[in-house]
């Protein structure tokens, strides 16, 4: 990647002497960025350009070539990209359009890009893509004319030109910089998983911002975050029918499914946002100090909006502690008695003294028990910060230096006034309250556990990989297993109930009596996959009579209800004691390979629609995270009169099944429904399963 963001030499493909060539334009824009190395414009009529010579073809070009960057019609592109691969040129920037987000026909262009590619050892950019952007090198292959814009630690790569373009206006607009960019377009060969490791080595980066349509890469892309210790920003799109089939004609994106995007992206510590705007945000948060807890003090101009954040520190999690005696003591001598209450948050009121505001934020980050502060304003020309308000930053710069804590700083008034003042001030400034706390958020939760979470190592349990085997080739490619499965569940060393086959209704009775009873039965076809639904399920039979009686109806019922279905008979099986009933499963996702879910199991499983995900294999924070993420978490601790759930056996059971689909990825869905949760130090047992193989 070094070679593609600071090449010795550049070729522009596509230029011509015409003046709406778009070519031309990636030519003015190195020129204005002031690119030190050699530029040879390539167009098939020849000429000049700003006073260099036009190449009729890149072969004609004496010297080396670092970096081709083609602007010519998709048709043109594979031909012009053998003439790269014939000079030698090792990396190129494919600008043009009219791939396959045009339609499944043209991925045959985007083949020959591929092969000729790999038989050249060539990494290249796109197609339909913006290219690059490097600003330590003087590197600008935009196709539209561009502006020098501030330069900083921020480095963004996006699917859509369009965005970057937007996210470059919108961070020059508040004064915040940007280093490198890139357009990633179809993503044919370099994506997200390439640049990420070049990012985290680069010196110039201290932050990475993405927008992307898809993650089709997905076990590449969250190994790539997990050797990365700088933040990384994610604003990830095409998450619905609608947003899918604008993207595929956009950048030939496929949907992921959004759940599974987003715990992969909480499992590695990526701060996931909402929209554009966050983006901004996000990145200039880092600019402060890192935040070392969890506690906040807030200093506000009115009462509402010490009601609003003090709601959304709750929303976050942030804890509010009390301001000291001290502090108030202190505070107390400059203000209005009886204006000004002094408490967390702490509403300034008509503190208009701009000297007593800084005073007041500096004794508040002196407090011990905060590691961050929330300022928020109201700038008013005529009352409360006047014109002279910047000069509060070089007061905030000066006290970061001496107390390295975080101050997530919101002003709000006419937007004239804000935006010059966040234009001409290096202090990052936000444009709501609201903003300034999930921003802070972010901070937060990359500098408290980001760390731990991509340096976090799977546990894989020992299984019985022979036993399993067995039965995984017994079912056969596409095969599914129903009872089955719990011997594949106890080959893992999962607690099962045990289950025995009855093929008639006396069978069923002695089998019965001989567990004891209460049991429950089940019908036993690997034609009906939801039981429940067909009248094949009957619970608590207490009798022989019962038993044989439930045998008979549930043969007549599923008969009926499912035509064609070939019936075995009827699994017989104890009734397991009461407990939590919860749902453990794996499912093959196309981008990120096995995920494994855990929720409320039961027959309203569906209905309910309470699970937690994460990407296998997991680890102990993984484990963790599937049982505090479900909405129902609570009734995992002391519930109803029951004591709490007994937790590491629960995790136990998610290393197993995390396990079994590592080792044997044939293995397609599997659910395991109900797993009957016991109170602590009594384990857990599977009731029922099911799986599903490729």
């Amino acid at each position: 990647m070094q070679k593609l963001f600071y090449p010795e030499s550049i070729a522009v493909i596509g230029v011509s002497e015409s003046h709406d060539n778009f070519g031309r334009n990636i030519v003015k824009n190195l020129l204005d960025f002031q690119y030190q190395g050699r530029i040879y414009p390539v167009g098939k009529k020849g000429g000049s350009v700003f006073g260099l010579k036009i190449y009729e073809s890149v072969e004609d070009i004496s010297g080396n070539v670092g970096l081709a960057v083609m602007l010519i019609p998709s048709r043109a592109v594979p031909e012009q990209f053998e003439a790269c691969a014939r000079k030698g040129i090792k990396r190129v920037c494919i600008s043009s359009g009219g791939f396959s987000e045009f339609g499944g026909e043209r991925k045959e262009l985007e083949q020959r890009l591929i092969d000729v590619a790999r038989e050249n050892d060539i990494r290249f950019i796109g197609p339909n893509c913006l290219a690059i952007i490097n600003q330590d090198h003087g590197v600008c292959l935009p196709f539209v004319r561009m502006s020098r814009f501030p330069v900083g630690n921020v480095s963004l790569m996006t699917q859509s030109g369009g965005v970057g373009l937007s996210f470059i206006y919108m961070f020059a607009a508040q004064n915040l910089g940007i280093n490198k960019y890139v357009s990633l377009g179809n993503k044919l060969n370099i994506g997200e998983q390439d640049l990420i490791p070049f990012l985290e080595s680069d010196e110039c980066t201290g932050v990475i911002g993405m927008y992307l349509e898809e993650i089709d890469k997905g076990r590449e892309f969250m190994e790539a975050v997990r050797g990365c210790r700088k933040p990384i920003v994610v604003l990830k799109s095409n998450t619905t029918a609608t947003g899918a089939r604008v993207a595929a004609s956009h950048t030939a994106a496929i949907a992921n499914d959004d759940r599974v995007v987003d715990a992969a992206l909480k499992q590695v510590g990526v701060a996931r946002i909402e929209n554009m705007h966050d983006m901004t945000a996000a990145c200039k948060i880092f600019k402060m100090p890192p935040m070392k807890g969890n506690r906040v003090a807030i200093l506000t101009p009115t009462g509402g909006y010490a009601v609003i954040l003090a709601d959304m520190c709750e929303k976050y999690g942030f804890e509010i502690p009390p301001f000291s005696k001290d502090f108030v003591d202190d505070v107390s001598k400059h203000v209005r008695a009886g204006v000004i209450r002094l408490t967390n948050p702490l509403d300034l009121g008509d503190m208009f003294d701009l000297q007593m505001v800084a005073h007041t934020v500096v004794r508040a980050m002196q407090e011990p028990q905060f590691d961050a502060l929330i300022l928020s304003w109201i700038f008013m020309r005529d009352t409360g910060l006047t014109s002279d308000s910047v000069n509060i930053f070089p007061i905030l710069d000066s006290m970061l230096k001496r107390i390295p804590k975080p101050i997530a700083l919101s002003l709000v008034g006419a937007p004239s006034d804000i935006s010059q003042i966040q234009k001409t001030t290096n202090f990052p400034i936000f444009s709501s309250p609201e903003g300034s706390l999930r921003a802070l958020s972010i901070l937060r939760n990359h500098h408290s556990s980001a760390y731990e979470l991509r340096a976090q190592k799977p546990i894989i349990k020992d299984i019985d990989g022979n036993s399993i085997k067995r039965s995984l080739d017994a079912a056969g490619e596409g095969g599914r297993l129903g009872v089955e499965a719990l011997d594949v569940l106890q080959a893992c060393g999962i607690p099962t109930v045990p289950v025995k086959l009855a093929a008639t209704a006396e069978e069923a009775a002695a089998v019965a009596s001989g567990m004891g009873y209460p049991v429950a039965m089940k019908i036993a076809s690997k034609d009906i996959l939801h039981k429940t639904d067909s009248g094949g399920v009957k619970l608590n039979i207490s009798s022989d009579e019962e038993c044989r009686a439930a045998f008979e109806e549930m043969m007549k019922t599923t008969a009926e209800k499912v035509t064609g279905a070939v019936l075995s008979g009827v699994h017989v099986q104890k009734m397991a004691e009461q407990g939590r009933e919860m749902i453990v499963g794996a499912t093959l996702n196309e981008s990120f390979g096995h995920v494994v879910t855990f929720g409320v199991g039961g027959v309203a499983v569906e209905a309910l629609g309470d699970m937690a995900i994460r990407v296998a294999p997991i680890g102990p924070l993984d484990a963790s995270a599937l049982l505090a993420e479900i909405k129902a978490t609570k009734m995992l601790g002391a519930f109803r009169g029951m004591p709490p759930a007994d937790r590491d056996a629960l995790k136990d059971v998610l290393y197993r099944v995390s396990t079994l689909v590592t080792k044997f990825p044939m293995i397609k869905e599997l659910d395991i429904n109900p797993l009957i949760a016991y109170e602590e130090g009594r384990g857990c047992a599977a009731v029922d399963a099911r799986i599903i193989l490729r």
